[in-house]
Order: C-alpha cells, then structure tokens, then sequence
C-alpha cells in the first residue's frame, strides 16, 4: 500500500513537471522521466520478489504439512497485507501438531494396554499380512522372533487342528487344548472383520478361559453340596433321633438283634454325618492368609509325617502364602503318593522360575488313567474303596486361591508326577 502511494506521488509529481517544465527544461524532464521509469521498476521488481519469496515459504510450509511435518511455522512480514494468511498458516499448524501429539498419546496408551492386556490380539491386512500382534500373542504361539509380517495363513498350518478350525472359523468359538504338561486349556476365540484406511482386515482375538471354567465349576459343586448337604442334614437330625429312642426302646425289651439293628443304624448315620461334614470344609476354604513360607521348618514338618527325599536345594525365593493350608496340600499330595507306592521310594523336587516356584512330588507307583487324569480334580470322584473324592478337589480350590496351578502326569519311567506351581512377586 505504501509503495503503491509512493509511486503514485512520484508519477504525479513527474506529471506536474512535465506539464509545467517540459517547454523550458526538456532534457531535465527527459531524464527525469527515465529515472521516474527506472526507480518504478527497482521497486516492483524488489516488491514482485517480496512477494515471490512469501509465496514459496507457505507452499513450503503447505507442502511439510503434506508430508505430516507440522513443526514450521512463518514469521511476520514487513508486508501487512500478507501476515493474515501467515497468522491463519501458523494457527493451523499449531492445531495439526496439537492434534497429533495427542494422538500419539493415545496410540502410545493404547499400545501399552494392548501390550500388558491378557487377552492375544492379532492383526492381519487384505494380503493375509500379519501386521499388529501384542505380546501376549508372542507367548502363546512360543515362535522365535516376532511374527508381524509372517504370513497368516502359513503360521496357522502349523498349528494344531484345533487351533486352525477356530482361527479359520468366523465368529466367536471355544475350543481345548492340552498343553505340554498335559493340562487342558479352554479358548475364546472372536474372529471379525474390520475396515481400516479403506482397507480390509481381520481381528483376531483369542483369551483363555480355563481359569474362569474352572473358578464357574468350582462354585457349581460348592452350590450342589451345599444343597445336598442340606437336604441331608435335614434327613439325619430326625433319624438319630428316632434311632436313640429305638435304643432305648431296646434295652427295655432285653432285644439283642433289635439293638444290633439300631446299633447299625447310628454308626451309618454318624458315617454319614461325617462325610457331609468333609465336604463342607471344601464349600467353607477360607481366603489364604499369606505369611512368608520357611521351607526348611515346612519340610521337617511333613517329613515327620511322610518320607520323602529331597533332591534338590530349597527355593531362595521369598513365597507368601498361607502355611496352614499350604502344608494341607503337601500332606494329602504325599498321603496319595504313599498309598500308590508301596516301596516308599517319594521325592520332592523345587524349580524356581523368573515369578513362579514349581514343586514336585513323584512317586514310582502304576501312574493315573487317562480317565483318571481328566477327572481327579473333581469332587466326589474317588478310585478308592472308601474314598470321599474330596482330598484333591480341596487341594485344586487351595492352590487355584494362591494364583497358582495343580497339575499331573504320568512319568515316563513309571508312577506319577504332581506338580505345583505358584506364583510369587519377585523383587
């Protein structure tokens, strides 16, 4: 705008001379008018690049927030009329980096609740690419190195069919697996199919449920022995009672058989009432009361009572766990391997892991059947004569209240292996 009064002051001015001077002076106007020319020039030429100069800086500044660079910004001209459309750059650049900074905090949160989430979480484009997968996915598929970029469908051929029928199936389905210690683990699997950046892919996400199965099954049995608990204690009380009345009925009547009868009758009723009495120590386990574990004291304890030998040092590690219903566990674990070996011959061994301590006890006696196996930990299932079906199942609902596992297998050399894993906060 000044520039624009300035020229037009001076080509006035020259107008002036000219019409006034040029018949008196025509070589002074002459050259005037040549520098008049020359100066109109200069000054749109240096205008003209002022110009050019602020036009390339913002189809700079355009072309970095093309390319996803939103850290320039333009600085005010001398030429006002431009410095509305630099402050309107600069705002938008401001906003495009706010913008993406809290997106990156979102995806850096995200990444991290992924990452630390349970549940396995894969990823895979239209060319059967996997490109996103957490670390729970690592861990479940136990492959060396990461398996983004694999391709999709030959990492799920090499797993087992199991596997394979519920990752090819669309939709959510449940399936189970024995792993290499030989217990089973139930999956969800959820398989659907997502648009991103106009593109197709495919969500899988795949969660164990073994634990919770388990925890459901648990509180299923606790339901149905207290409600056959209760059903039979209500049958009991009057039927001890009548009982000792017939007793007493029988002593006036000088009636041998009559109190062998009766006499029958009270020790199956007391036998009775002993055995709801037992399971409902498994429908009252209290939550552990967790106190460090000194495992030398808890050694010489049970060895008092059962024989063993240990044949490996005992854990360094610091493990919290309730003692009382620990050494309960041990002694039914060495009660069981006693009775399934007659020649004694028990050892127990600790491993200690990055966050887990595995106890061992192995017996050399005839081993568990497959049928055995998969049902020992339930209640009432017994392979004893006078058996409850109530030692293991006890022990299962203590070990799974620490966070731990209860597990069995068949040695290769004979006998049976009972290992117990349980989970301990490393320092």
């Amino acid at each position: 705008m000044r520039l624009i009064l300035f020229l037009g002051s001076l080509h006035l001015t020259l107008m002036i001379a000219v019409y006034y001077f040029v018949a008196q002076y025509p070589s002074a106007i002459i050259v005037l008018l040549v520098i008049t020319l020359w100066l109109t020039f200069v000054l749109l030429k240096k205008q003209f690049q002022r110009h050019q100069i602020i036009l390339q800086s913002l189809d700079h500044g355009l072309q970095s927030l093309r390319d996803n660079d939103f850290s320039i910004s333009l600085n005010q001209q001398k030429e006002t009329s431009y410095n509305s459309l630099i402050n309107a750059f600069n705002q938008t650049s401001e906003k495009l980096r706010d913008e993406r900074q809290r997106l990156y905090q979102r995806e850096m949160m995200l990444d991290k609740v992924l990452n630390a989430s349970p549940m396995v979480t894969i990823l895979v484009d239209h060319r059967d690419t996997i490109v996103f997968t957490n670390n729970s996915a690592q861990q479940a598929f136990e492959l060396n190195g990461s398996i983004v970029g694999r391709n999709w469908p030959s990492l799920v051929k090499s797993l087992a069919p199991e596997f394979q029928h519920a990752l090819n199936h669309q939709g959510e389905s449940i399936f189970t697996l024995t792993d290499n210690q030989g217990a089973q683990q139930a999956w969800h699997v959820t398989n659907s199919n997502v648009t991103i950046h106009q593109a197709r892919h495919q969500l899988f996400l795949l969660k164990t449920i073994t634990q919770e199965l388990s925890k459901q099954e648990v509180a299923t049995w606790k339901k149905v022995i207290s409600v056959i608990s209760h059903e039979l204690n209500n049958s009991i009380a009057p039927i001890s009672s009548m009982c000792h009345s017939g007793e007493l009925l029988a002593k006036n009547l000088d009636e041998p058989r009559l109190n062998r009868v009766f006499n029958t009758i009270s020790g199956r009723v007391n036998h009775l009432n002993d055995f709801i009495k037992g399971y409902a120590t498994l429908t009252k386990v209290k939550l552990p009361n967790k106190q460090p574990i000194n495992w030398p004291a808890l050694i010489e304890q049970l060895q008092a009572l059962y024989a063993f030998e240990l044949t490996t040092d005992l854990p360094t590690a610091t493990l919290n766990a309730d003692i009382a219903q620990l050494e309960q566990v041990f002694i039914n674990v060495l009660k069981n391997a006693h009775e399934a070996d007659a020649s004694g011959k028990i050892s127990m061994a600790f491993t200690t892991t990055s966050n887990t301590i595995e106890m061992t006890v192995n017996d050399n006696g005839s081993g568990m059947s497959a049928e055995v196996l998969q049902n020992a930990l339930l209640p009432f299932y017994s392979t004893k004569h006078s058996g409850t079906g109530l030692g293991l199942a006890l022990c299962r609902e203590i070990i799974e209240a620490h966070d731990g596992k209860l597990l069995f297998n068949n040695r290769e050399q004979g006998g049976l292996c009972v290992l117990i894993i349980l989970p301990f906060e490393s320092s």
